[in-house]
Order: structure tokens, then sequence, then C-alpha cells
């Protein structure tokens, strides 16, 4: 039998459209574009570093005796020219007359005048120098500064100018002016002296805008627009406090002393520094006083020393304690002179230079004293430490008729009783051992009421203040510390 004949299988080709060989020529053209596109990024800068070093080391003619183009002066051009040519050109175009008065400044209202030179603003015109830095620019290739011009050239016009001033020397006449007239406004002021008051006048404020008028003038003589004036005005600033609101003060008006005992220095220190902190303050009509604003900040480089004052319900060195004796005479003083108390806080438990109601106490800058002049005179405050007291006068016009006296006196309101004692553990005191530290005490809440009479016969009762005293419970520390 004759062998079978092997059947050989073709493998079946897809048939290649003109389609996809014209995609297959676009995209190696395209990946041959983006090669080129490639090495140009890579080459641009090389090519350029060495185009412009070639035009730093190329071969030259030598320098032209003639003006390069592009460049002018006083806005002329003058390329193609020879420095005699451009000198002559620009002889006959500008106008270098300095003689006479260059500029005069004037106040809008008429009051000051000053006229100035051209001397005087440093202006002069030197054509022969603009006219030589003309024909010398870019010629030097050995400069380093030719590239520089050149390139100046390559992106377009230079100008010289012929005329220069001497703005340093303007802008000091323009000082001169702001000094003679410019006054900072003053508050009248009041002092006592010997006994006597004596009032400082107060100012009216004057002020120019010392920079616009020094761009004015600036403007003016770079525009060569010479012989013209330049105007400023004067604001005018009225004082807030004028001569009438320190004047009819009528003598105390209200005053008041506290006792206090010697032997704790710092204590005594710091009424001293709190009673200097006010003394010879000076309240204005409607003004609000302040006493934390005098005050603080509390600390030994204020004045202030170490000494007793309240701390969670008992008494502790802290700085500044026994200033409250000095707002708590203070705010009496302020009470007697019938003036508007706008912030007061009594103390956490009844101190003892004041009874309940009759003190007013301080604490860092959100428990203040204040209060607002509504007297319609100024209020001077004196205050001073006495070898037992702490003095408070309030000077200023009286505005209550003759015959009217006060009485102040308070009303007790309600008891309150403290919570259930507490224990602590402490560990400096050996185990087994109690101590108290600190001790029960009832709170209360008080009225403060002043009785108002004319010519001895009560006319008016009015509460003052509601106070109100906290409880304190008792704290017991138990020791844990090991006996020894």
């Amino acid at each position: 039998m004759a062998p079978a004949k092997k059947r050989h299988r073709r493998k079946k080709r897809k048939r290649r459209t003109g389609l996809y060989h014209f995609n297959k020529i676009f995209a190696r053209i395209l990946l041959a574009f983006i090669a080129v596109l490639a090495a140009g990024c890579v080459l641009r800068r090389p090519i350029a570093d060495r185009y412009y070093q070639w035009l730093l080391e190329r071969p030259l003619p030598p320098p032209s005796e003639t003006i390069s183009k592009g460049i002018t002066i006083d806005h002329i051009d003058v390329s193609g020219l020879t420095y005699e040519e451009a000198s002559e050109k620009i002889g006959s175009a500008v106008d270098t007359n300095t003689e006479g008065t260059v500029i005069t400044i004037k106040s809008t209202d008429g009051t000051h005048t000053y006229s100035y030179t051209y001397q005087d603003f440093g202006i002069v015109f030197d054509i022969p120098a603009a006219a030589r830095k003309a024909a010398d620019f870019c010629k030097d290739t050995s400069s380093e500064s030719w590239f520089r011009e050149f390139k100046a050239l390559e992106g377009g016009n230079v100008d010289f100018a012929v005329m220069s001033c001497n703005k340093a020397q303007i802008r000091s006449y323009i000082n001169a002016i702001a000094d003679e007239i410019n006054v900072t406004a003053q508050d009248a002021g009041l002092k006592r002296v010997n006994g006597q008051f004596t009032v400082t006048p107060s100012k009216t404020g004057y002020a120019i805008d010392k920079e616009a008028l020094l761009n004015n003038v600036y403007s003016l003589i770079d525009s060569r627009d010479f012989g013209k004036e330049v105007t400023f005005e004067i604001k005018v600033t009225q004082p807030k406090h004028k001569d009438a609101d320190v004047t009819g003060i009528t003598g105390i008006i209200g005053t008041f002393s506290s006792p206090y005992t010697g032997g704790d220095a710092n204590r005594i220190q710091n009424l001293r520094n709190g009673c200097a902190k006010i003394n010879e303050s000076v309240v204005y009509p409607n003004e609000e006083f302040s006493t934390n604003a005098h005050f603080n900040p509390c600390t030994e480089a204020n004045g202030w020393a170490s000494a007793g004052t309240i701390v969670n319900g008992k008494i502790e060195d802290s700085i500044g304690g026994g200033m409250c004796q000095v707002s708590s005479a203070l705010y009496m003083a302020l009470l007697n002179a019938e003036v508007k108390i706008t912030q007061r806080y009594n103390h956490s438990m009844k101190v003892g230079y004041a009874d309940y109601g009759f003190d007013a106490t301080l604490a860092g800058d959100y428990k203040d004293l204040r209060f607002v002049n509504d007297t319609g005179c100024a209020i001077y405050i004196e205050s001073y430490l006495t070898s037992s007291n702490v003095v408070v006068n309030i000077y200023g016009k009286e505005i209550h008729n003759p015959g009217r006296t006060l009485r102040f006196y308070n009303k007790f309101i309600e008891e309150r009783k403290p919570g259930e004692p507490i224990t602590k553990n402490d560990p400096s005191l050996p185990e087994g051992t109690k101590k108290v530290d600190v001790t029960a005490r009832n709170g209360c809440v008080y009225e403060l009421y002043k009785e108002i009479y004319e010519n001895g016969v009560l006319k008016d009762t009015v509460k003052v203040n509601t106070s109100t005293y906290l409880p304190r419970r008792q704290v017991t520390l138990v020791g844990t510390g090991t006996a020894e």
C-alpha cells in the first residue's frame, strides 16, 4: 500500500489591510518626532549658551564712532550720530536754564508758603555727560558690563537723561516743612501742687501727609514742569479733653480712710505701692477708670511684694497681698463722691479691714473696680499712706445741693451653711496624724444701702450692692507618710 500522504495544515493569516500599514507608518513617524522634540529640549540650552558665548568671543570690528541704534537722550533719538553731533542736537532741544524758582509749595489754607530754587533741590543739566554715556554704550567688548548692555539694546531702546536732582536734599526740605507744622494733639492736664490745682492747656493737633507731598514734588521735577505750585492740606485734630474739662473743681467730693496695723513690711509695701499707682490720676468727664489698669501687672518688678491674701478660702502669701485694701478704700471714697460705679466685686470671705458690703476685691484682669466720671468735670484722685491709714480723696466739682449728707449701712439677708467636711490624704504628714487645714465657716449675703439726707432730713434710701460671701467647708488632712 502506498504510504498515506501527510496533510499539512496551513495557518490562516489575517489579511493586512491598507489601514493597518498606514497606522504602523504613522506611529513610527510620531515616535521619531517625539525623539526630535526631546533632543531639542535637551540641546536647546547648550545651543543658546554656545550662541551667547560666540557673541562674547567672536571677533568684532573696531567700535564705531557713532552712537548705536536704539539709544536716545532725553527720549530724543541720537542713534548714528557722533558724540559731538548728539551734544549739539540735544543742546538745541533741551532747556537747561536753572535760574529762578523751580517749585513753590503752599498749604491749601494759605498759612504756609515755601519757594525753592534749582540749587536747593540739586537740579543740574549735564548734556556732555549724557552724550558721552550714549556714545560709549555697548562699545567696550572687554568690559564686564558689555553683555548686559548688549542685551538691553536687544530688548529695546536705552535712554540717557541730561537732568538729575538730589532726592535726599529734596526730602530734607519736606521733612523741615513737616517738622514745622506737625503738632500732636494734647489733652488738657491737671496737677495739684502745694494744695493748688494748675491746668496744662490743651493743644490742637496739626499734621501733613509728608510722603504725598514729596511724591508730588518728585512728579513735577521728573516731568520738568518747573515754576508750578504744589499744595498740601493740613489735617487738624482737636484734643479729646479741652481746658474746660479740667476747670471748675470745687474741692474734695468724696474721701475715705482705711486703718491698718504695722508689723508686716511686705503688706505695708503693697499698700504704699497701691496708693502710688492711683495717686494723681486724672479722670476726664465720661471717661471710665480701671483700677486693674493702674495696678497690673502684679509682679515684683512692678513694685509688689509677697504678702497674705485670700486663696481658696484661706490666707496664703502671694504677690500683691494687701492691694485690695487700697481698692476697697477707693470704692468707699467713690461711693461718698456719688460717682457711677460700673464694676465691683466683693471678696469670697470677710476681710479684717472692711465690713460686709464695704469691700472691693481685684483678681487678674477679670475682677476689677471701675467707675465712670459722670460729674461733668475732671476728677482728681489723691491717695497716700499714713502711719496708720490708707487715705483716698476724690477731688471734683460738687454737683449736689449744699446740706446733702450720706450714711451707708449694711443689712444681713441670709446665712449659708457649708457642705460636709472634706478629708484629704497628705503624704507630708506622718501616718495616723490629722491636721485641720481649713476651718469651717458659714457664708452669708449682705446688702449695702445709702441714705440721703438734705439738711438733716432723710430724703431717699438706695440699695448700693448685694454681696455674697461663700461658705467654707472644713478640710482635714490625714497623714499617709512614714512615721519617723
